[in-house]
């Protein structure tokens, strides 16, 4: 995996959009001020990837939310197998003060290879083929611990060793062992101790159940049909003797039924009476039937309300015909037209009375003139001031022509006045007409059917001579009315009679009518009364007979019953079965008691069987795992793997240790774990590592951190692309900074992508592609140096 960007927004110390472009860079440095968020990239990588912090513990990611902000945002560009992939994360603060994952994705190009949190952790996982931890000690190298541990004690390296490797697990797993044993040795003392309770039965017990159940069951399916049997039996004789009862009661019944007396008497005088109900009914018929027909004629009459209205019609439109008539229009239009030829010759006259005043007023014009002058104002004729009014007399003719000039405007205004009064009344008179023939001209709409004043007397005459006849017949047909009343108070007078014998009748024959007693089609209840009599006798002989057949039956089918009871309850008794009806319930009662005792015996061999193999198998599993817990002490099989991956690890590292320093030194592990440092140039000294030097010990932790990277990542199929260092170079002098630097530059020659974090501007610049980190008040920034 290489890195080609990182870039983050709102987490940890920046608050703002940074950008760190690692595309073509093979070493690169991350410097800055102590706390300035160098680190806080390579976290922002890690969470994107992974979606953990290291340096939070892996298990929240809340606080790297950048402070005054609600969300942080990361994604990480990288290439892994020749492919360009994109890994996004979001998260946000939620109101328990903690964060949640709002978006996360890994992308291949344009393509969504996985969406959601752990789908995109596992596929990085599969992809780069390193997880979490093993990312933080491959990529992100912690050689700072390996300084730590070649001068620690051996109970502090045995602890380095086992984080740094991973070997918690074999301390997990003895505690899960020993748990497993407890466990084991808990279940096989409650199994001994259910099988101790348990009361196992003897071999004959179990063979006397198998016995008494297969008899049994033999038994079971003979009682059952034999049970049927008798069923049946029993059941025919109480059908038999049911039989008997009803036929005795039958004729009992019969025998109860006896006429009435008098029932030819009754007879008789019902037959007259009916006739004379149904003689005064026809004449009744007739009579209503005349009624009714002269009533519908006289409902098509025209009634005498109607022919009023009718006359009423024809004397308005005669009246209104008079009317129309009586306005003389023809002469109100003549004296309209006298009336304006009077107003045209008066008006004529003026005309000419004002000609002949307008040329006088000409020929006299200055005595007009001098009557409009004004002393003091100019003359309008030549300009000049007035200071007198001319004389002049007023000549006669003018005056004369001024009095006919107004006696003929009088004369012309009551002529108009006059043809105005005469246009006015024939105004009047045409609506007057319009209106009073449009009222005639509806109404002769309205007598379109009406009769004429001939056939309005003609129907008056029919009205008044049906009127007569119809209350005429009416009176028939109260007096109809009242024979058949009295005819019918005749009949009445015998109906209570006959509805006693009648209802003696239905009840006799409602108490016989299971029997089917004959349904007679006579309306005679006396005849009904004799046809019931005759059944009755002839009923009673075959009944007789039919009861004494079925007492034979009942006594045949009595025995037969008996006989099969007394085989049932004998046979019930050799078995030891209790002999109660029903028989089969009995049976099937110890049946299922046989059944159980067997399937009792069954199940509690079954379960001290079970019982005794989980005894053996908790014995076993609990002596497994007692073994592995005392295989896996840390003085056992924790010691001997630490010394073995010790020793891969130290020849490792010793590869690497002689490219960097060219041949010039070893590290050595003796059998307790202590660490010597070969000298190669001095004739290979053997000395303590707390001799080496600050670039010396820093060579020493980088072989063994990248011999540990190498092995973790090829354990998973990992291949080692890129080393990030972020720590350790504080301390290291001037000649010590110069051999890391020189180190580095040939790791990143050799294919490897390094980075350096670090504060220290001598190593920090050895680096060709710079980045400068500085910390702002709106936060940190990350500037590429020049």
């Amino acid at each position: 995996m290489r890195p080609l960007r990182i870039r983050a927004e709102g987490f940890s110390a920046y608050r703002m959009p940074v950008e760190v472009d690692l595309e073509g860079v093979d070493f690169f440095s991350l410097s800055g001020p102590t706390g300035s968020g160098k680190s806080s990239l390579v976290d922002a990588m890690i969470f994107a990837l992974y979606g953990r912090v290291p340096r939070l513990g892996g298990s929240t990611v809340a606080p790297a939310i950048s402070a005054g902000t609600d969300r942080a945002r990361v994604a990480f560009d990288f290439e892994a197998d020749g492919a360009h992939y994109t890994a996004v994360r979001l998260v946000e603060r939620t109101k328990s003060g903690g964060a949640s994952v709002k978006e996360a994705r890994l992308q291949e190009g344009e393509n969504v290879v996985a969406d959601g949190a752990d789908d995109v952790t596992a596929a990085v996982e599969g992809l780069l083929k390193l997880r979490f931890e093993d990312f933080t000690r491959t990529v992100v190298l912690p050689q700072g611990d390996f300084a730590q541990f070649l001068t620690a004690t051996k109970g502090e390296r045995q602890s380095l060793l086992r984080s740094l490797l991973g070997l918690d697990m074999y301390t997990t797993v003895r505690g899960l062992a020993k748990t497993r044993a407890a466990v084991a040795g808990d279940r096989r003392a409650t199994a001994q101790a259910s099988l101790e309770s348990l009361e196992i039965p003897e071999d004959e017990q179990v063979t006397l159940a198998s016995q008494r159940l297969t008899d049994i069951e033999a038994l079971s399916a003979e009682i059952v049909e034999r049970e049927k049997t008798l069923s049946a039996l029993d059941e025919k004789v109480v059908e038999a003797q049911t039989e008997v009862d009803r036929l005795s009661a039958a004729t009992v019944r019969l025998a109860s039924i006896t006429p009435p007396d008098q029932l030819e008497t009754l007879e008789n005088l019902a037959n007259d009476a009916r006739d004379g109900v149904a003689s005064a009914e026809k004449s009744l018929e007739n009579a209503q039937s005349e009624v009714s027909s002269l009533e519908t004629r006289f409902r098509s009459l025209i009634t005498p309300d109607q022919i009023a209205v009718h006359r009423k019609s024809h004397a308005t439109r005669s009246e209104l015909v008079e009317r129309i008539s009586a306005h003389h229009l023809d002469l109100i239009e003549a004296e309209v037209e006298a009336s304006s030829k009077g107003f045209d010759e008066a008006e004529m006259r003026l005309q000419e009375t004002r000609e002949s005043l307008t040329r006088v007023r000409v020929s006299h014009a200055a005595h007009s003139l001098a009557s409009s002058l004004i002393i003091g104002e100019p003359c309008p004729v030549c300009h000049h001031e007035v200071l007198e009014i001319p004389s002049h007399d007023t000549p006669a003719e003018l005056e004369r022509l001024e009095a006919d000039t107004v006696q003929q405007l009088n004369v012309r205004k009551e002529a108009r006045l006059q043809l105005e009064d005469v246009r006015g009344r024939l105004s009047s008179a045409h609506a007057t007409v319009s209106e009073q023939t449009e009222q005639l001209g509806r109404l002769r709409e309205s007598m379109t059917d009406t009769p004429n004043m001939e056939e309005l007397a003609e129907s008056e005459r029919q009205y008044d001579e049906i009127l007569v006849t119809l209350e005429d017949r009416r009176a028939v047909l109260v007096v109809c009315d009242g024979e058949l009343r009295v005819a019918r108070r005749k009949l009445d007078g015998l109906a209570d009679a006959v509805r006693r014998v009648g209802k003696q009748l239905t009840a006799a024959q409602l108490g016989v009518a299971d029997l089917n007693p004959p349904v007679s089609e006579a309306d005679d209840v006396v005849v009904r009364w004799k046809d019931l009599l005759q059944w009755r006798d002839e009923a009673c002989v075959a009944i007789d007979a039919e009861v004494l057949l079925a007492a034979e039956s009942v006594a045949s089918v009595t025995d037969v019953a008996a006989q099969a009871r007394d085989y049932l309850t004998s046979t019930l008794r050799d078995i030891g079965v209790t002999a109660i009806e029903p028989y089969s319930a009995q049976v099937a009662g110890e049946l299922e008691r046989a059944r159980q005792s067997v399937v009792d015996h069954k199940k509690t061999l079954s379960t001290a069987g079970k019982l005794q193999l989980e005894i053996e198998d908790s014995s076993s599993k609990a002596a497994v795992a007692e073994a592995l817990a005392g295989h896996l002490r840390a003085n056992g099989f924790e010691q001997w793997l630490m010394a073995g991956a010790l020793g891969d690890l130290v020849g490792g590292a010793n590869g690497l240790l002689g490219e960097l320093s060219s041949g010039g030194y070893s590290l050595h592990s003796d059998d307790a774990g202590s660490f010597s440092i070969v000298d190669h140039h001095n004739a290979d000294e053997m000395r303590s590592v707390s001799t080496l030097s600050g670039g010396e010990t820093f060579l020493v932790s980088l072989a063994l951190a990248l011999s540990l990277a190498e092995t973790l990542a090829a354990a998973g199929g990992a291949r080692l692309d890129t080393i990030i260092l972020d720590e350790g170079f504080g301390t290291l002098d001037g000649e010590s900074l110069d051999i890391v630097a020189s180190v580095l530059e040939e790791l990143a020659g050799e294919g490897l992508m390094v980075g350096v974090i670090t504060h220290v501007k001598e190593l920090a610049s050895r680096a060709p592609t710079r980045f400068e980190v500085t910390r702002e008040p709106t936060g940190s920034v990350v500037e590429k140096a020049s």
